[in-house]
């Protein structure tokens, strides 16, 4: 498990985050709304060590938007990345056909508040056994292996749009 400090995350954070006891990082919006933000790790990309960045709404039912929650998030991603120099992955649940949104919803949260100068993120989809199939990298661009990342997470990309192994 990736290990960040709870007390940098927590002096910008809006919600207070813990640890989760499933792994991870938890934290509950004003509205009752727990999610756990867990990284898991994946196979290399470009030579780098290489983490799965998954979020978690625990409960099912809708909630109104809060922008609070995107903002603790991205505190978590930017402590991440503090803390190493690895490829942040994210790749959209394809459970309810709701896929598209996340992606959407991520890669704008990221866009807007990420500083082009130091990340590059790279997005890609595909239809893969039917379904949809959404992902990203992100990578802050200090990264020693950050063309090799790149050219890496493109070829792969290619390689399934193209319906490739």
């Amino acid at each position: 498990m990736i290990q960040l400090s709870l007390d940098a995350i927590n002096d910008l954070a809006h919600y207070y985050v813990m640890l989760s006891p499933r792994g991870g990082y938890i934290f509950e919006t004003e509205s009752g709304i727990h999610y756990t933000i867990s990284f898991e790790e994946e196979n290399p990309i470009g030579g780098c060590g290489t983490f799965q960045f998954i979020i978690e709404k625990m409960e099912r039912e809708r909630s109104a938007h809060d922008p609070r929650v995107e903002q603790t998030i991205l505190t978590i991603i930017d402590e991440f990345f503090t803390e190493n120099l690895n490829v942040l992955l994210y790749m959209c649940d394809d459970s309810d056909g709701r896929e598209a949104n996340r992606n959407r919803l991520f890669l704008s949260w990221f866009r807007k508040h990420a500083d082009p100068d130091r990340f590059i993120i790279r997005a890609a989809n595909a239809i893969v056994e039917g379904k949809g199939f959404y992902a990203a990298i992100i990578v802050e661009n200090r990264n020693p292996l950050l063309e090799d990342i790149i050219e890496d997470f493109e070829n792969t990309a290619q390689a399934l749009t193209e319906g490739k192994p």
